[in-house]
């Protein structure tokens, strides 16, 4: 009875288990595999018995895939192999051979874990460059005084820490000082806020540490200087005026306040100086490579339009090719290939148009220049938002395909930043997508529709108005009074920042002198209306449409 019941709950191991078991022969053929290969890879048992092991190896993975040969020989190894739709997948492999000489492999499904690292990997990237960026310099100081992480700006005032303690890198000594604030975050576990100065070059730095537990819950201490010489000369300056005006006259008290608020304005000119400097310095690195892409794409295609010009002209001149090159062209889809290239080239001029608009705004916000405004035809702008979200809308495993409905009025140019504008659609459009992702996801045994409606109509003589609504999941009165506030997202940590509608409603509001609404309850999708003037600087409010419904 005891050994029936141990074949009987082995089998149900075999074929309950998630994971990918299978059998192999001597001979390398499939004896027995598991029903979790169907759901993995899409395999049947039945196509898989007595099919080749190295047959769905990846040909780059096979080199690794070894057998074992020996009794109770152990291996593991990761690799890809082919999924019944044609793409790979990563699988963990473990092996092991019995007495009998049969091989147990064991196969994990890791490609969203790998997919997770890659990603991971990509958003540190970006968190590293931003912090070179930073006018303040950035030190993570672990436990043991040895050198972590620090910024591009840490080598500019320490030089290259590499090979050196903490203390030998900052202060030149040759063990920690007991004084010094930084050291005493780690005894105190609290903030210390210091000032130091550079002995080198007379630089005034404040400095801002604060204790931190890293991944494996280790203590560090995360160390932000700032530049505050011309602060402090600044203070110094202002010291030495108040002395000397008091010496000479204690009837100037008056004019000592006057000078007093005179220096806190000017410290904080100086913070909001830095973070001009900080957000223009990000606009120029992005707006370098944009350019060099975007100056470009023109001569590429003019130079393809050249190669087709060739091409074109060897297919009149020799109408007959080889079965050779025949071949080929069926192969590539020729004709295909030159409809669609000029269209690529288009996308990717769009693409490109677009950050540049993005740096466009971030130097306004720096007041580097001013944005431009221009009569433009706004339904442009929509087809161009929702042609560089066109990957969005398909059809995907975990939702459906989303139909987008346009219901254009004829409108005439409208004054606006066209770049802002834009922004304003693109947030709206994908926030809309979110929520109907979000309703198949929660309902996939219900026969969904996901739609998005775009109209456009005048409300008068001066006024436009532009409706995107969807018949997503809705939302609450509750989210609605708080959907313009900054930082605020009702998405998953990770996905939304909670800044894309406040940017969106200041874009309306303060740019346009325009209107931007929300309509909407749980259940039954969400509709934003958005009102601007034809004409800027018009003093005619605008006849709402939701007061003539």
């Amino acid at each position: 009875m005891s050994d029936k019941i141990t074949v009987f709950n082995l089998e149900d191991f075999f074929n309950l288990s998630s994971d990918l078991f299978c059998i192999i022969g001597q001979d390398g053929f499939y004896e027995q595999v598991n029903p979790a290969w169907e759901q993995v890879l899409g395999w049947k048992a039945e196509n898989l018995i007595g099919y080749p092991w190295l047959g769905l190896v990846h040909p780059e993975d096979i080199t690794i895939c070894h057998l074992p040969t020996e009794p109770q020989q152990q291996l593991h190894w990761d690799s890809r192999y082919l999924h019944k739709d044609g793409s790979y997948r990563w699988l963990c492999w473990s092996l092991s051979t019995s007495e009998k000489g049969l091989i147990y492999a064991v196969g994990k499904d890791i490609s969203q874990q790998l997919r997770r690292i890659e990603a991971l990997q990509t958003e540190r990237e970006s968190l590293y460059n931003l912090l070179n960026q930073l006018p303040a310099f950035l030190y993570l100081q672990p436990k043991d005084y040895g050198v972590g992480f620090y910024n591009q700006r840490f080598r500019d005032v320490f030089g290259d820490p590499t090979g050196k303690r903490c203390y030998e890198a900052i202060a030149g000594l040759k063990q920690p000082c007991p004084e010094c604030p930084t050291f005493h975050v780690f005894d105190s576990n609290a903030p210390q806020l210091w000032e130091w100065v550079d002995s080198k070059t007379g630089r005034v730095y404040q400095i801002y540490d604060y204790p931190f537990k890293d991944m494996n819950g280790e203590p560090m201490v995360v160390e932000m200087g700032l530049d505050i010489t011309a602060v402090k000369k600044a203070e110094a300056a202002l010291r030495q005026r108040e002395q000397e005006l008091t010496l000479k006259n204690q009837q100037l008290q008056e004019t000592l306040e006057q000078l007093q608020k005179t220096q806190a304005q000017l410290i904080q000119t100086e913070k909001m100086s830095s973070l001009g400097q900080l957000v223009a310095g990000v606009a120029h690195e992005i707006n370098n490579p944009i350019n060099f892409i975007n100056g470009n794409i023109t001569p590429a295609k003019e130079y393809i339009q050249q190669l087709l010009e060739i091409l074109q002209l060897y297919q009149k001149e020799y109408p007959h090719p080889t079965p050779v090159i025949q071949e080929g062209i069926e192969a590539i889809e020729l004709d295909f290939v030159i409809q669609d290239l000029q269209k690529l080239l288009d996308s990717m001029k769009m693409g490109s148009d677009r950050i540049r608009n993005i740096v466009l705004s971030l130097r306004n916000f720096s007041r580097l220049d001013e944005a431009e405004m221009k009569a433009v035809d706004i339904h442009s702008g929509i087809d161009s938002t929702l042609m560089i979200l066109q990957n969005r809308l398909k059809a995907k495993p975990d939702s459906s395909q989303i139909q987008i409905i346009k219901e254009y009025a004829q409108l005439p140019l409208i004054e606006c930043y066209v770049g802002q504008l834009n922004q304003v659609f693109m947030n709206i459009i994908t926030n809309a997508i979110d929520a109907l992702e979000e309703l198949y996801v929660n309902n996939q045994e219900l026969s969904c529709n996901p739609q998005i409606t775009i109209s456009t109509g005048l409300l008068n003589s001066d006024w436009v108005a532009i409706e995107i609504a969807d018949n997503g999941v809705g939302m609450s009165q509750e989210v609605q009074q708080r959907l313009f506030d900054p930082f605020f997202t009702t998405k998953v940590v990770g996905k939304g920042t909670g800044l894309g509608m406040s940017i969106s409603y200041q874009i309306v509001t303060e740019k346009h002198q325009g209107q931007l609404r929300c309509i909407s309850s749980l259940g039954e999708g969400a509709t934003f209306i958005i009102e601007i003037p034809i004409r800027q600087n018009k003093s005619i409010q605008p006849n709402l449409l939701a007061d003539n419904k």
